[in-house]
Order: C-alpha cells, then structure tokens, then sequence
C-alpha cells in the first residue's frame, strides 16, 4: 500500500456525546468502533450509523468496576492506524486519564513513527494523534456545534453516554450520565424534572464531597456544577 491510502482523518467513536459532536465537527473519513466487549458495548452498537466501521477487541477481561480499561488508547490508536494517519480521541478537558494527555500523546506519537519508519513491509508514515478537543470541557464542545447551526435535540436524542442504562434508556445516575447532564443544561435543554432532580442527588452524594476535600480534580468543571446547582435552587 501506498502513503496515500493512509491519508484520511479517523475518529474513535463510540456514540457517546463526545464522539458524536466530534464527528460533526471535525468532519472525520472514517469514523471507527470498536467492540472491546464492555459491559455497555452492546447498548452502544445498538446506535451505531450503519457507515461506521467496526473492529473487534476483546479487553472485557480487564475492565475494572469503574469502567476503566488500562492502555485502552494504546490499543485503539495502534489499530486506527490500519485506517489513517491522523487518528482523534474524542478527549474533553474534564478527562483525567492519562492514555487522553498530550503527553501520552507526543510520546506514543514518537513511537509510532519509530514503527513505521521504512521497511520492507511499510512505506514512511507520519502518525498524528489528535487532542485538539481537549481544550473544551463538554459544555463548551455542545455549545460550538449549536453556534455552527447543530441541533441540541438531535445532538442529545443521537448521542448516548451511560455506564447502566435502564430499559435501554440514560440511567442518569452514573458518572457519564451527570457529565451529558451539565453540558446540556448549561445550553438550555428542558430537562424533566425527574432527571434534574436524579442529577442534583448525584451531584450531592457523589461530587460536592469531593470538591470539598478537595479530590475533584476537574477545575473547569467545579465552576459548571456551581452554576448547575445555583440554576436549580
């Protein structure tokens, strides 16, 4: 195979609020799932377009009970490139995981290029991971695509983030769930009073602790869930 064959923008996608917006904005060649077999893999396949491209990886057996699979981007960038040589993580400032950090990024970058140097198998090619995402938290990503003409009822009914979905629905009690939540909110869907008062809980039992000790870790975000909770009272 030629260089050119290789020349194409792939995203990982996997439906979730992310990757979906993403999509629209960045405007993939290829957008590429892949089926690591997780406990919400099939919740996810059910929304897939039928344009994605879908690989399968089994990494099922190291998946931690918070959701966690560890390398999970070493694995999905290393097949992406089969697709293209710029491969995009659908990051946002919030994440913390270091397989999602410039870092990780220019790092696995540089051993990329040491792999696909010329040989007897391979032309050179140039591997770029794209995190430029990641200077938005999800609230800001959903807002550039409203400004750019997109619609927050499609952009919520297609996109779907959740850890334990209930009747094939958003439980709106798990961590994915509370981040699509304020993103949302923050642009002015009208929520049913049912899910905000599901979001306020959680943000009481499960954020304001850590926020207050201190654990929280995500700054942008702090400021997010304040103007949640000072909209809601």
């Amino acid at each position: 195979m030629q260089n050119n064959t290789y020349n194409k923008k792939v995203l990982l996608y996997s439906g979730g609020m992310d990757s979906w917006l993403i999509d629209k904005l960045w405007k993939p060649d290829i957008r590429l799932y892949i089926d690591m077999n997780t406990r919400y893999s099939k919740e996810e396949m059910k929304r897939l377009p039928d344009d994605i491209v879908i690989e399968k990886l089994d990494l099922s057996k190291w998946e931690r009970e918070d959701k966690i699979i560890p390398l999970r981007n070493v694995y999905l960038i290393g097949i992406a490139t089969n697709y293209g040589d710029e491969i995009c993580l659908g990051a946002t400032a919030g994440d913390r995981v270091l397989d999602k950090s410039p870092v990780f990024a220019e790092l696995y970058e540089e051993l990329l290029g040491y792999l696909y140097q010329k040989q007897h198998w391979t032309e050179k090619r140039t591997i770029r991971i794209n995190l430029d995402y990641k200077a938005y938290t999800k609230t800001e990503l959903l807002k550039q695509y409203i400004i750019q003409g997109g619609s927050i009822n499609e952009a919520f009914s297609s996109s779907f983030s959740c850890y334990a979905p209930v009747d094939g629905h958003e439980c709106w009690n798990c961590k994915p769930c509370f981040r699509k939540f304020i993103a949302f909110a923050l642009n002015g869907y009208p929520f049913s009073r049912e899910v905000i008062d599901k979001n306020i809980s959680y943000i009481k039992r499960e954020i304001l602790p850590l926020i207050e000790s201190g654990e929280y870790g995500r700054k942008r975000e702090e400021e997010e869930i304040r103007q949640i909770l000072t909209l809601y009272r």
